[in-house]
């Protein structure tokens, strides 16, 4: 290694070290008791208002994912009234308002995941009504994401591939042409290495916790069990694609 790469993995270390130093200044500070008081009120808040905020989640973002998925077709139907001049502004407008629409649908299905993990164990008054809830948007979230890659096959009868089906990523990949592989190997590469730095953050985090809050080992065990999978299953497909 030169002397530019060794300063700079020390600027890194410097710059890790300011960074754990005040997350650990901030933890302390925040295992004070009235600290922890806020914190034990926030989670009575969820569990008490698990409900309303269902309600909330779906309202908020599984319609606004149903309204982009709509706009997406409209903007699809189009292509074929339009002139050829107008076509690729009509797609380039219904592949956005899809990609968006997408991305709400999953964010709407993880935080309903996240509400029902951290209330289930404490609603026991109205179990069944929660588990409706959970169940219902997590059915409304998969059906939106079926009839949405139903039809984007339906107008580009290239693109093959069961929704359903666990064979679905590799045969849909597979009719996808060159150009739209690259795009998805580059968003890929970038959503990985991405994830990489946040899992790691979130390594160095869960391990601060317990050492200054005492959460426990199994926070630990998660996030690096995360990071683990992440690598060696990239490490693994670059190996299997030589």
């Amino acid at each position: 290694m030169n002397r530019k790469t060794i300063l700079r993995i020390l600027l890194l270390m410097g710059i890790g070290g300011v960074i754990g130093l005040i997350l650990s200044f901030g933890l302390m500070k925040l295992n004070q008791y009235n600290h922890m008081k806020i914190l034990e009120e926030i989670s009575d808040f969820f569990i008490e208002y698990t409900v309303l905020i269902y309600i909330v989640l779906f309202v908020c973002l599984f319609l606004p994912a149903v309204f982009q998925y709509i706009k997406a077709k409209k903007n699809y139907d189009r292509t074929a009234l339009v002139s050829d001049d107008e076509i690729d502004t009509f797609e380039s407008k219904g592949e956005y308002a899809f990609q968006l629409s997408m991305l709400i649908n999953g964010v709407f299905l993880i935080l309903n995941l996240m509400l029902f993990g951290m209330t289930f164990n404490r609603t026991r008054e109205n179990l069944l009504l929660v588990l409706f809830l959970f169940l219902f948007s997590s059915i409304c979230a998969a059906v939106l994401e079926i009839i949405a890659i139903r039809y984007i096959q339906e107008i580009d009868n290239r693109l093959k591939g069961k929704p359903t089906s666990l064979k679905f990523n590799k045969e849909f990949l597979e009719s996808c042409d060159e150009a739209e592989k690259f795009r998805i190997y580059k968003s890929g590469y970038h959503a990985f290495q991405f994830s990489r730095n946040a899992s790691l953050g979130l390594i160095v985090l869960t391990i601060l916790c317990n050492i200054v809050l005492s959460t426990g080992v199994f926070p630990v065990f998660v996030s690096c069990m995360i990071m683990l999978i992440q690598i060696t299953s990239y490490n693994y497909y670059t190996l299997k694609t030589k």
